[in-house]
């Protein structure tokens, strides 16, 4: 088996990935990176089955890592793709109490609000209290009793951003492997040993970034204190007048440790309007289409803000799954360098808001480097 020799060699090429290959392609030049990737193409997995949203970072503990890389790296790529001319939808966040909340009691929904609120204020997030009039004018469609809305809240096309990177690394000479996962690691003094099915690659440097599946990369490289858990989020598609309803990113307020978002109106670039995620544990890392979620669960959701949606309205799309760090709370990004020399960064747990977090997080490896 003939040896690939690289400086630098990133395992993933999700859009964390291409994002960390095109940052050292521009700060180390000469130096020789490739990029391994057990699929075909770029961002097929978690990278894609998204909501495409560019987080301000207000969900996040305010002391995590993440909560820092999303309000950074959001701005870095919505201007990314902006001066590209590429489709960007400058909507904003609209973070809601129901109607629904005054039957149940308002303290909970309400606690919550302010739980983001106070987070929001802690990393100085712009943000605005809107009453129900308030709402109204900025989504007349939506039955709420108040909420707060965030301006600096940006909705991509995630295909394109992990594409744009790709291109944008490639120009910089970066070669990128298709269909060669690492089967297993071999480290030597100076370098590492990465085998792939028909190929063997050493590299001085190894960053993991592997997404759903760094933690079992990391245990090759002898990192076995890293454990995955898959969680499934699916996304109902909005059909025929009714997608016209809500033109904003509009979410409930959760729980601090609710393992997602919520179930949200998600408007697309394009001009179609879903509704999701749910969040569930699944059994496997490719767990996609098995189970689905009957459209009810979705219908209670979207019903608190918007009645006028009935189940005839809905059609299931797809789904995306997180890589997260637990089975329940709230967790970090693990971004940690973890020999000195020979360079192994292992990235764990890049979950949501990871998309927004790419190009702030390929900065941060590098600088780790």
């Amino acid at each position: 088996m003939v040896t690939k020799r690289a400086d630098i060699a990133v395992i993933g090429a999700g859009v964390v990935g291409c994002a960390v290959a095109k940052r050292l392609s521009e700060t180390q030049p000469g130096k020789k990176i490739v990029v391994l990737e057990k699929l075909g193409g770029v961002g097929l997995e978690t990278s894609s089955l998204n909501s495409g949203v560019l987080h301000s970072g207000i969900h996040q503990d305010p002391n995590f890592l993440k909560s820092k890389l999303a309000r950074e790296g959001s701005k870095l790529a919505a201007d990314h793709l902006k001066s590209r001319r590429l489709p960007v939808m400058h909507c904003g966040m609209l973070i809601a109490v129901s109607l629904e909340s005054l039957r149940r009691g308002l303290y909970k929904e309400w606690l919550d609000l302010w739980r983001l609120v106070k987070r929001g204020k802690e990393q100085k997030i712009n943000l605005k209290f809107l009453t129900s009039f308030g709402i109204k004018k900025i989504e007349p469609n939506i039955r709420a009793l108040g909420g707060i809305f965030i301006p600096d809240v940006w909705v991509i096309d995630p295909t394109i951003f992990v594409n744009v990177l790709y291109q944008e690394a490639r120009a910089r000479g970066v070669d990128f492997f298709f269909e060669s996962p690492v089967l297993s690691v071999a480290k030597n003094s100076d370098s590492y040993l990465l085998h792939t099915p028909d190929k063997e690659f050493s590299a001085k440097e190894v960053i993991n970034s592997a997404g759903l599946y760094a933690d079992e990369v990391a245990q090759m490289a002898g990192f076995g204190q890293y454990k995955i858990y898959p969680w499934r989020g699916e996304y109902y598609e909005v059909l025929g007048e009714k997608k016209n309803l809500v033109s904003r990113l509009v979410y409930p307020a959760l729980p601090a440790n609710y393992p997602g978002k919520g179930i949200h109106f998600s408007p697309r670039v394009d001009g179609r309007l879903f509704v999701g995620p749910n969040a569930k544990l699944v059994p496997r890392k490719n767990y996609y289409t098995e189970e689905k979620t009957p459209p009810e669960e979705f219908l209670k959701a979207v019903n608190r803000f918007c009645p006028q949606i009935k189940k005839e309205d809905l059609v299931w799309a797809y789904s995306g799954i997180r890589p997260k760090l637990t089975n329940s709370e709230e967790s970090d990004f693990i971004i940690k360098l973890e020999y000195s020399y020979p360079h192994w960064i292992n990235l764990i747990g890049i979950e949501s808001p990871g998309l927004s977090s790419a190009i702030a997080i390929a900065k941060y490896v590098d600088k780790l480097l």
